[in-house]
């Protein structure tokens, strides 16, 4: 547990005895913990203090006074103040930060994991784009929000499954296999003429290529029927996708097809559930199925006047199926576009007698790319689109996966490819990881000069006495709370935000040894400041090693 963690606990402890005290009881009051703009004044703050004046009708100086007669200090907190109209200020006692810096060093590569989720079954889908060309930058970015949420669930204990859905069926897939039909017969020296909604992109041309080199000339140019080429087309597109995926560090534990709900009868079957629980009805010659008694605006077609199913019927059909197989909480990380469909997938699984709340949707906004200082327009169906493939190779996996992963997914994202380019500690992900080879370099030259960490063991860490020395050995002990905090709110950007912190920290005071050599890491002739500081550095290495692990990146060692 955390610093902060252990302080709360303490402060609702107190807060718990004085309100007994007051005759005080069932009041709902949830202090909040700071860490304050001036660290002369502490290491962390609360107004609690300002949140009792109406419970207890008292000045909030005379609150906090009282409140701090209840505080048990021993073994974390050295010293507690009030400042301004009641703010309790806390400084935490050596000992309690110097076991957070033993328990980094002990756990290593486990510290930051927690067991919050407590084995809960989820299944997180992600990317599911339709197979009609090659992954691009809009995908991407739902790729990688996908695969670090699904790493900060496992981190946070939940027992996790990545599942890709493809559609290999409807419209899209006939334009599909209709442009390889086209390209093949352009392979084959006959006329074509371009429909001006096909797929332009190069890959068609590769995929052409291909099936005239398998099939030999005479059965690629034979008659077949255009479910034909798609299913060509698919199994090649498929075979990209999942490479580029790899390329990635992206790796779906499932490859879920859309049609194979309609040959095992599984449409038919969740249709005939929610006939029995009274959630369908017909009219206007239409089958309805009755969304609005779980909150949705109006209720939704799922069989056309036509005979045909509408698109929602065979997602209510797949969702049926996730719960099928065990999973108790499902996660879908779905595009901009699919916003409003989220109530009607909602009370579908309600209908099917599931809580809404057991399935939750991150929305990923629209991506756009500057480049060159030109904003850049993408089309997958004209071909003019940057892919994920050319991405990781202009740039690396682990720009890639940084600069998708430190924006919150629902907001609109510009993808800055100049920056993303820049190796310089301008650039987001360098200056983290400069951080990290910083460590490893002091830690190498501390070795050379005969002076090589002894172990946390060895080190007597209250000489770590500097505020900064304590406030970053205070935001690593942090990366239990931010894994928490990010696989609850979904909210993968909580950790660039948090090494971007950690990162800023150690800079600062490496800088600030420039200037002032007590300062510096290695002290030649203070060799116990010397192990107590490369302890610090250790924690420093392990923690931006674990928390960009948590984002799929390698940390670097040399730059």
């Amino acid at each position: 547990m955390d610093l902060r963690s252990l302080l709360a606990e303490r402060i609702e402890a107190a807060l718990g005895r004085y309100l007994e005290a007051q005759g005080v009881t069932g009041a709902d009051v949830q202090p909040l913990i700071e860490v304050p703009r001036n660290r002369e004044h502490g290491d962390y703050a609360t107004n609690v203090a300002m949140q009792l004046t109406k419970l207890v009708k008292r000045n909030p100086r005379q609150i906090a006074e009282e409140l701090l007669n209840h505080f048990d200090c021993t073994g974390l907190v050295s010293e507690t103040s009030i400042a301004g109209p009641g703010f309790i200020n806390f400084r935490m006692a050596s000992e309690a930060t110097a076991g957070v810096l033993r328990r980094i060093v002990a756990d290593g590569a486990a510290f930051g994991q927690t067991r919050t989720g407590n084995g809960v079954r989820v299944l997180i889908e992600f990317v599911s784009a339709n197979p009609t060309g090659p992954l691009h930058i809009g995908h991407a970015r739902g790729a990688v929000v996908g695969d670090v949420l699904g790493r900060l669930l496992a981190a946070a204990g939940y027992e996790v499954k990545r599942e890709y859905y493809f559609n290999d069926a409807g419209v899209q897939m006939r334009m599909l296999g209709n442009t390889l039909r086209l390209r093949v017969d352009e392979q084959l020296g006959r006329p074509v003429e371009w429909p001006e909604q096909y797929y332009r992109g190069d890959y068609m041309i590769e995929i052409a290529k291909l099936m005239v080199e398998e099939l030999g000339v005479a059965e690629a140019g034979a008659e077949h029927d255009v479910q034909f080429y798609t299913d060509f087309a698919v199994r090649e597109i498929l075979k990209t996708i999942d490479a580029d995926l790899k390329a990635m560090g992206i790796a779906f534990d499932i490859w879920f097809s859309e049609t194979s709900l309609h040959r095992n009868g599984a449409v038919q079957a969740t249709l005939e559930e929610l006939r029995e629980r009274g959630r369908i009805y017909e009219s206007e010659g239409a089958t309805w199925l009755r969304t609005t008694d779980y909150g949705d605006e109006k209720d939704r077609v799922v069989i056309k006047s036509d005979g045909n199913y509408t698109y929602v019927m065979p997602d209510i059909a797949y969702h049926r199926d996730k719960y099928g197989r065990g999973f108790n909480r499902l996660i879908n990380v779905l595009g901009g576009d699919h916003h409003g469909y989220i109530p009607r997938l909602k009370a579908a699984v309600a209908a099917l007698g599931h809580p809404k709340d057991d399935l939750q949707c991150v929305i990923i906004q629209m991506v756009s790319l500057l480049k060159g200082g030109e904003s850049m327009k993408l089309s997958t169906r004209s071909g003019e689109f940057i892919t994920m493939k050319e991405m990781i190779d202009e740039l690396s996996v682990g720009v890639v996966r940084y600069f998708f992963a430190m924006r919150s997914p629902d907001t609109q994202m510009t993808f800055d490819w100049d920056l993303a380019k820049d190796t310089s500690m301008d650039n987001p992900v360098y200056y983290v990881q400069y951080a990290h080879a910083r460590c490893c370099s002091l830690l190498r030259k501390a070795e050379e000069l005969g002076q090589p960490f002894l172990g946390t063991e060895n080190a007597d860490l209250n000489l770590l006495q500097h505020p900064d020395e304590k406030a970053i050995v205070q935001a690593l002990g942090r990366l239990p709370e931010v894994v928490d905090a990010a696989a609850a709110e979904l909210a993968p950007h909580l950790v660039p935000n948090y090494l971007h912190d950690v990162a800023q920290l150690f800079h600062n005071f490496f800088t600030q040894g420039n200037s002032d050599p007590s300062l510096r890491i290695i002290q030649p002739d203070q060799p116990a400041l010397t192990q107590a500081r490369l302890a610090l550095i250790q924690g420093l290495r392990i923690i931006l090693g674990n928390a960009l692990g948590l984002l799929g990146i390698e940390p670097m060692e040399r730059m």
